[in-house]
């Protein structure tokens, strides 16, 4: 029998129940589909609505984040800004310095406790050791301390190479993986080494430091300014680190180049320092020295000041001996030993050394007691050869002089007599005060205070003064005697140059006690913004012109006319010969202004145990004037 063949299958529509058929056609059927096509329509909505979110709001917030996770920023040395002379001569500026780096990534990795050197990086740093003869500990400490402040950036091994090791290592890279030389922004001075009592130093930035207002905005590892105007002004100096970033990968290793950023824009501070000025102040000091070594004194120093008595604008600022900010920069070894030099290369005397005034001191006295109403201009009193007080002799330097004199003429012949005579009558004059009114007219003058100058080591000085403290710190009371020795300048009394010569600035510009100052203006770009120094306060003078005149009289027929009573500018000065002690010799100071009738510049200067002030320190003010009036010395022959 044979089988029927079997047909193919053929799939049809599925049957459904007839008895559901009248529901497939029912409300309630269209509604439940409908609230499924709205629940489907919206969580579209709401997925369309989170990618809107994602790319549109927050875009720029996780491509950051995303951006982050794929570089690391790297904090690189930056620039400071440049330093300018009043006439915009560059002082400071930055320049590129070549230095050995190491690259972090390649020779090592990172674990939680830090940076540690792989066996290839040890192979790479005991290489390149043996051709910088520097130990791998250092090469390594180097590179640890680096980490810390920057993880990703280069780090600095060598600041300072050599110029045939640089060159070798540049031209056999591959033979030091690793290892680079490159340059960096650094300082450098135009002028040589020039200007360092006010540009000052640079350094890293220490805890310490960062603790300091004038710090607030370093961060640890800066390059930022440690003294000078470097230091007072950093904060507009100083841009910061420089920010680059690298590629890493997932696990934070490097794979891709350094890509820096752009240099930011910096401005110029200008001075108001004249470079020409003061290198003519820096040549007198140094010859006044030797003017003292010529007479048979054995001077240690000096400085000089030039200032504008009328705003307080520093003209130049002397002092000697200084340093080689310039050597300092390059070499870390010198820059270490300035702090320990005996001859204190990082005093600025000018502004920081502190002194007794001898008769510079003279002109203060005279106007506490002038407009206190103990004297008038010719008032007469005796100039003698002694005089005595109790069992005391004060001696004049000219033993034979007799003279009544009036101030100016007291003033002009620096007779000491004279002023003992002063100093007595105020101390009589108000007995129960102890003749504290010359304190406080010197006070007033600025003497025993600091003078606010925009550089650092601006030194208060001393103002001896009745009382417990006095007591304590000497030793003996406060008599009659300590008054009588304070009218000339002597005793306790330590006064700085600077200070000095703002008392006189008030005595030419009719009271005010002026500001000093270096910094001149910012420049940025073609906006130039001067900066403003309020004056410290204003004193109501008396009789001002007697005391100039008696200056001027010095100057001419008095103790500095062999210096000054043929030069052609009319100047107006006090010579100052100030004890210092047994077997020491005087300390040398002139104290002046010009021209005398409408005064543009006051000059201070003072050699230390330079003798008197006519031998070593008036020939070093004339040296400055002869700069600034541009007086050419007479032809010899």
């Amino acid at each position: 029998m044979t089988l029927p063949r079997s047909l193919p299958s053929r799939r049809g529509p599925e049957p459904y129940s007839r008895a559901d058929a009248p529901y497939f056609r029912s409300p309630g059927f269209f509604i439940r589909v409908g609230g499924l096509g709205a629940a489907v329509l919206l969580a579209l909505g709401l997925l369309a609505l989170r990618a809107w979110s994602v790319q549109v709001l927050h875009g720029h917030q996780y491509s950051a984040v995303a951006t982050s996770q794929a570089y690391r920023t790297v904090d690189l040395i930056g620039p400071r800004g440049a330093i300018v002379d009043s006439r915009g001569r560059k002082l400071a500026t930055t320049s590129g310095s070549v230095v050995v780096t190491a690259d972090v990534a390649a020779l090592g990795s990172f674990d939680r406790t830090g940076w540690h050197a792989s066996p290839t990086g040890l192979r790479a740093l005991h290489r390149f050791s043996r051709l910088a003869h520097v130990p791998v500990r250092t090469l390594v400490a180097r590179i640890e301390r680096s980490t810390v402040r920057s993880p990703f950036a280069p780090a600095v091994v060598l600041a300072h190479p050599a110029g045939p090791l640089w060159s070798y290592l540049a031209e056999r890279a591959p033979e030091y993986p690793g290892f680079s030389a490159t340059a960096i922004p650094a300082r450098s001075y135009p002028q040589g080494a020039f200007g360092s009592e006010f540009l000052g130093l640079l350094g890293e930035v220490d805890s310490t430091m960062l603790g300091e207002p004038r710090y607030a905005h370093a961060k640890a590892g800066e390059i930022v300014g440690v003294s000078g105007v470097e230091a007072y002004y950093d904060s507009l100096l100083n841009g910061g680190f420089d920010r680059a970033r690298v590629r890493v990968d997932s696990m934070g290793r490097v794979v891709g180049p350094l890509e820096r950023g752009r240099t930011k824009s910096l401005p110029t501070l200008q001075l108001t320092i004249d470079a020409r000025l003061q290198r003519a102040a820096e040549k007198a000091v140094r010859d006044g020295i030797a003017d003292a070594i010529r007479a048979g004194h054995h001077p240690t120093g000096g400085s000089a000041i030039a200032i504008d008595p009328w705003t307080g604008a520093i003209l130049a600022l002397a002092s000697y001996p200084t340093y080689n900010q310039v050597e300092a920069t390059q070499n870390s070894k010198y820059n270490a030993r300035l702090y320990t030099d005996p001859r204190k290369l990082l005093l600025n005397r000018a502004i920081g050394g502190v002194y007794p005034t001898g008769s510079t001191f003279k002109p203060i006295i005279a106007e506490a007691a002038l407009a206190s109403g103990i004297i008038s201009p010719s008032t007469s009193l005796l100039c003698s050869g002694s005089f005595s007080l109790g069992g005391t002799v004060f001696h004049n330097v000219e033993a034979g002089v007799f003279e009544s004199m009036s101030l100016p003429t007291a003033l002009s012949q620096s007779c000491d007599t004279w002023f003992y005579r002063l100093g007595d009558l105020i101390w009589n004059h108000a007995p129960a005060q102890q003749g504290k009114l010359i304190q406080q007219w010197a006070r007033k003058f600025g003497l025993g205070s600091p003078t606010g100058i925009d550089l650092t080591g601006d030194n208060a000085g001393l103002l001896p003064t009745p009382g417990k403290a006095f007591l304590k710190s000497n030793g003996f009371p406060w008599t009659e005697g300590q008054t009588i020795n304070l009218s000339i300048g002597q005793g306790e009394l330590l006064v700085s140059p600077l200070q000095l010569a703002v008392a006189y600035s008030a005595i030419v510009n009719g009271g005010t006690i002026v500001r000093p100052h270096v910094g001149g203006a910012i420049v940025d770009g073609a906006v130039v913004k001067p900066l403003h120094y309020k004056p410290e306060r204003h004193l109501h003078l008396v009789d001002t012109w007697a005391i100039k005149q008696g200056l001027y009289d010095a100057a001419h027929t008095g103790t500095s006319a062999a210096v000054f009573s043929t030069y052609p500018i009319p100047v107006a000065g006090k010579t100052g010969t100030a004890e210092t002690g047994p077997g020491r010799d005087d300390h040398s100071w002139y104290a002046s202004f010009a021209p005398f009738g409408h005064p543009k510049i006051v000059v201070v200067a003072m050699i230390e145990h330079g003798g008197f002030g006519a031998e070593a320190a008036a020939p070093a003010v004339r040296e400055i004037y002869d700069a600034y009036f541009h007086v050419k010395d007479p032809p010899t022959g």
